[in-house]
């Protein structure tokens, strides 16, 4: 914060009261600054025949981390509102929501982003209502808190094309439904929350640093100088010393936010894998090397020794930097559900468990899509209508699970309905019909199953909106195989179905075998390889018109020299 203040102060981009920037900025957290510690900066003088009406962004730095922010926000506001669906009375949830829609309001009034700001500031007003118990909680206002959020997330989609070059004018996004649903339920007062957050001079007092006369006499001293904060007038009295004076900002901070994080460019963080990678490498190499000249230095190989614990423990730490817990997907797919239960006239629950599971950043958006193709089908096919359900003695409610944890190297997400269930002798007559199999076949359950996963063998008796048209079992299939994951199938015909997918944690790491051809060094994958052996000269033949070949238990495969392959005859 203070390095923004200094770049705004010096070099003169900002014209206005630097210290209403900083609290704007601050809003940003839902932070605000204790009254006893805030400075009056006045404000700088404007040039002859400037501007005044709009602030200049001339950094556009800025611009995109409000853009960032934003978005974050907007996700916490879809989680917390169907959160707020399902516990109406948790008032914790209700601040959830409104804090994101506060801290946007802010920072677009500064930017002069009016209609994100009018927006929003509508939908916090509607939110102050249900806050001060004037207005409950109705699947209309969720309705409405979703569909403003999906106004705001469409309009700071269009900021963030304009600012990278793309698209029009900005904000091509009409409100005015969703600003008149508002007005017909709440008056338009606002109350704006103020954070229960102590003072800096509470804070030294309830350390004994200061007694409280020393601070009634302090904060005298600070009224009748407003350029002065009261933590500078304590330490111009000797009352207080500057590591002291810290600590108790430090101390009000953290009453605010319990975790600091810092944003990395993710390029940064690969380049870092990567360079690690390279490090595991050679230590391998080193490893092997050592092997072979049966090295009896005592200090040295325990030297090496501790090298190589130091390269594995960083490896693990830097892979583990581009891991995030699996909640933010989870919670997208609980506002899908809504939504996709809501288009096809279901009720229908979503349970998670593991969401705090982590998995790597690069592999979150590749998983979503064959995901939440799974969900659609579920919504749409698995799930009964509530009418069905009564009849079959279910809950009127259908309920999605979805499941995270690990195991091994990889992450088993496992997506579970109590729908229909999967009608084996359906699949069958659809399999047969299309000559994919003979009805003389021999199919256990799960190779039944599989089948639903071949192009064109679908089972469904029509194609709606929820579960699209033209996209199969097989694509999702070919998606999860793509990032080396793979797809099992639980089901049990009316109790519902389980699928179990399984990735891989992170794509950034390979295990591999190093090679050396000619004196050149190889990796080739683990992954890619089916057997590895040491063949007696027996096993090796010369077919004319097929060149080398080698037996393998009892199947002649073609032998291919990696030297010949690379061209490498320095051997």
């Amino acid at each position: 914060m203070q390095e923004i203040t200094e770049r705004y102060e010096n070099t003169g981009t900002y014209q206005g009261n630097v210290r209403e920037f900083i609290e704007t900025v601050f809003s940003l957290t839902g932070e605000e600054i204790a009254k006893d510690t805030q400075e009056t900066v006045p404000p700088c003088p404007q040039e002859e025949g400037a501007p005044e009406e709009k602030f200049q962004i001339e950094d556009e730095s800025l611009l995109k981390d409000f853009i960032t922010e934003a978005l974050e926000y907007i996700e916490q506001i879809e989680i917390n509102i169907l959160n707020l669906e399902q516990n109406s009375e948790d008032k914790n949830y209700i601040n959830a929501v409104f804090r994101p829609f506060h801290s946007i309001k802010g920072v677009a009034s500064f930017l002069n982003l009016e209609e994100i700001r009018d927006l929003s500031h509508n939908l916090e007003d509607l939110l102050d209502k249900v806050r001060s118990d004037e207005l409950p909680v109705t699947p209309q206002l969720i309705d409405i808190v979703l569909d403003g959020a999906d106004a705001l997330k469409t309009m700071i989609g269009q900021l963030k094309d304009n600012l990278e070059g793309r698209g029009g004018e900005p904000f091509e996004v009409d409100t005015t439904g969703i600003e008149s649903r508002i007005k017909q339920i709440e008056d338009h007062r606002f109350v704006e929350e103020v954070p229960n957050v102590k003072k800096v001079g509470e804070i030294l007092m309830d350390d004994g640093i200061i007694t409280e006369d020393v601070l009634e006499e302090s904060l005298k001293i600070a009224q009748g100088s407003p350029e002065k904060k009261i933590g500078e007038t304590l330490i111009s009295k000797g009352k207080v010393t500057p590591k002291q004076l810290s600590q108790a900002l430090r101390k009000q901070a953290d009453q605010i936010s319990d975790t600091t994080t810092i944003r990395v460019d993710i390029g940064k963080l690969d380049d870092l894998i990567d360079m690690v990678g390279e490090l595991v490498i050679t230590q391998s190499m080193i490893q092997e090397a050592l092997k072979k000249q049966l090295n009896t230095d005592r200090n040295l190989m325990r030297n090496i020794s501790q090298f190589f614990r130091i390269t594995s423990e960083l490896q693990r730490v830097s892979t583990g930097l581009r891991m995030i817990p699996i909640k933010q997907t989870f919670q997208r797919i609980s506002r899908l559900v809504r939504d996709l239960a809501k288009d096809a006239g279901k009720l229908v629950a979503v349970e998670m468990q593991g969401e705090e599971t982590e998995i790597d950043r690069n592999m979150v958006d590749e998983i979503y899509n064959p995901i939440v193709h799974m969900i659609r089908n579920s919504v749409d096919h698995g799930i009964e209508m509530p009418e069905e359900r009564i009849k079959l003695g279910k809950s009127e409610q259908g309920l999605i699970r979805l499941k995270a944890y690990h195991r091994g190297g990889n992450i088993i997400i496992e997506i579970s309905d109590d729908g229909r269930g999967l009608d084996k002798e359906k699949i069958l007559e659809k399999a047969i019909k299309n000559g994919i199999i003979n009805s003389a076949d021999s199919l256990t359950d799960q190779d039944i199953f599989r089948l639903i996963f071949l192009p064109g063998l679908s089972t469904a008796k029509a194609v709606t909106d929820v579960s699209g048209r033209g996209v199969g079992m097989d694509v999702v299939k070919q998606a999860v195989e793509k990032l080396r994951g793979k797809i099992d199938i639980e089901s049990l015909y009316r109790n519902g179905t389980t699928f179990i997918v399984s990735f891989p944690l992170t794509m950034a790491i390979i295990d591999g075998i190093i090679l050396k051809v000619g004196t050149e060094y190889y990796i080739l994958p683990t992954m890619a390889i089916r057997q590895m052996l040491r063949p007696s000269r027996d096993l090796y033949n010369n077919i004319i018109g097929k060149g080398e070949t080698i037996n393998v238990m009892g199947q002649l495969l073609p032998l291919v020299r990696l030297y010949d392959l690379f061209m490498i005859y320095s051997i």
